[in-house]
């Protein structure tokens, strides 16, 4: 799926927009997803400590990652 997908699905599910970001990194604890040079990362940024980071080629696949760890933390 495509980023605005991504937005539409987190949005039907009703998950808080405090603990994501699709826009780069986002102060306190959240899964942010950054567009990077040449390609697309997931992070976790624990109060300014990465504690997570995976990256991809395309924003397929990061999206769907990104949905799929959501799925698992609220167990959709």
């Amino acid at each position: 799926m495509k980023r605005e997908e991504l937005i539409a699905e987190l949005n039907k599910k009703n998950v808080p927009e405090g603990i994501y970001s699709l826009d780069g990194i986002k102060d306190g604890e959240c899964l942010c997803l950054i567009k990077a040079e040449n390609a697309w990362d997931i992070v976790y940024n624990s109060r300014g400590e990465i504690t997570y980071r995976e990256s991809f080629n395309s924003e397929e696949q990061a999206c769907d990652q990104f949905y799929q760890i959501m799925k698992e933390d609220y167990g959709w």
